[in-house]
């Protein structure tokens, strides 16, 4: 047994040696790829300062930065420069804006890099040169994921309503390519006119692929932008709209109900052969009404065959208040998952958690008793 211990502490021994090995050889290598450049770094300060003292770059340097920002190390240098002079980024603009042409040239790890670099500059004060946009748009065509996160990160960032229209063309090209959750996130935050951009969104909806609708739904529901006759469309078309599309604009009525999806779902809950998905999501979105046919409409979905469904039914109930008659109408059905969902939607709450639990034991000693043969006890 210490035979087997000691070979096991010379194994974790031999592998910590290996991590640290490797993560020293990696920065080593790094360095040595990319190895900051000492010189212009201690340059880039002298001048900051001198610019910030006479209002403007020796005439030397200013000349000679273009063709040292071509180098991705001088680049690197620069941001690691301006991460401590954030203020001065936008004296630097114009000439990491020269570079384009030759970053274009370059592989995908430069490109990358520069697309990146790009993404960090302020648009808000100095709006983005069309030109400079229109050959910035090619870094989308990039097979490299990384250059086409950092291109779309600084396209939010530019804020033009045409650029991002263009950028979500090409997102559509390669779905999967860029994850939904970053293209989300991503229009969340731009710099866009959302007054502006979501019109265009919905004006160019139906050529997309499903894949970029469902974004653009889930877009619409975090902005609050009424699309409420575009997802009735939607939900109305049936099984000719993509499934997942649906859905998406079933849960923006989760969010945003009116009087026609009411009706809508309530037509969904009547109808017993509806996919489990549509009836969850008929319950969410009913879930503010309340009315006497909605509760009705829900209280039937107690005992659904689908776990979704029925727990989803019962937190709605639980949510419009139940009394004690109503929760003894459900736990009179004798289903056990109901009686489970009831249980834990009322955990919190002392009285009603005892009464049902008492009730459930009532009726399962009748239960007994019945099949028995004696007399059923009173309820």
């Amino acid at each position: 047994m210490n035979t087997i211990i000691e070979i096991y502490l010379v194994v974790c021994v031999l592998l910590l040696l290996f991590d640290i090995t490797f993560l020293v050889m990696k920065n080593l290598r790094n360095q040595e790829f990319y190895p900051k450049n000492r010189s212009l770094e201690e340059k880039l300060r002298e001048e900051i300062q001198l610019r910030r003292q006479t209002g403007a770059f020796s005439q030397d340097f200013e000349e000679d930065l273009g063709t040292k920002l071509g180098k991705i190390r001088n680049l690197i240098t620069l941001m690691d420069v301006l991460d401590g002079n954030q203020a001065a980024a936008e004296w630097f603009r114009p000439a990491v804006f020269a570079q384009i042409e030759e970053y274009r040239k370059k592989n995908d790890y430069e490109q990358a890099y520069y697309a990146y670099v790009v993404s960090r500059f302020d648009y808000e004060s100095e709006p983005v040169p069309p030109e400079f946009a229109a050959k910035f748009m090619a870094f989308l065509d990039s097979k490299s994921l990384y250059t086409f996160a950092n291109a779309m990160d600084a396209l939010y960032q530019f804020g033009r309503t045409n650029l991002l229209l263009a950028a979500l063309e090409k997102v559509d090209e390669c779905q999967g390519f860029y994850h939904q959750k970053l293209l989300v996130d991503g229009l969340l935050t731009s710099r866009a006119d959302f007054r502006e951009l979501n019109p265009a969104l919905v004006k160019a909806f139906d050529r997309h692929t499903p894949f970029l609708q469902e974004c653009l739904l889930n877009f619409f529901r975090m902005t609050g932008y009424d699309v409420s006759a575009l997802c009735l469309r939607l939900i109305q078309n049936g099984e000719n709209t993509d499934q997942e599309v649906r859905y998406g604009a079933m849960r923006y009525f989760t969010k945003y109900p009116n009087a026609q999806s009411q009706s809508l779902f309530l037509s969904i809950l009547q109808r017993e052969e509806d996919p489990w998905m549509d009836q969850m999501l008929a319950i969410q979105a009913l879930e503010h009404a309340g009315d006497a046919a909605v509760k009705d409409a829900v209280l039937k979905k107690v005992t659904s065959p689908n776990w979704y469904v029925r727990t989803k039914a019962i937190a709605c109930l639980h949510r419009w208040g139940l009394t004690k008659s109503q929760i003894f109408d459900i736990l009179y059905l004798r289903d056990k998952y109901a009686d489970n969902a009831l249980l834990y939607q009322y955990r919190n709450e002392k009285e009603l958690s005892h009464y049902i639990i008492d009730t459930i034991q009532l009726l399962q000693r009748q239960d007994e008793s019945i099949n028995d043969g004696a007399e059923p006890l009173p309820v």
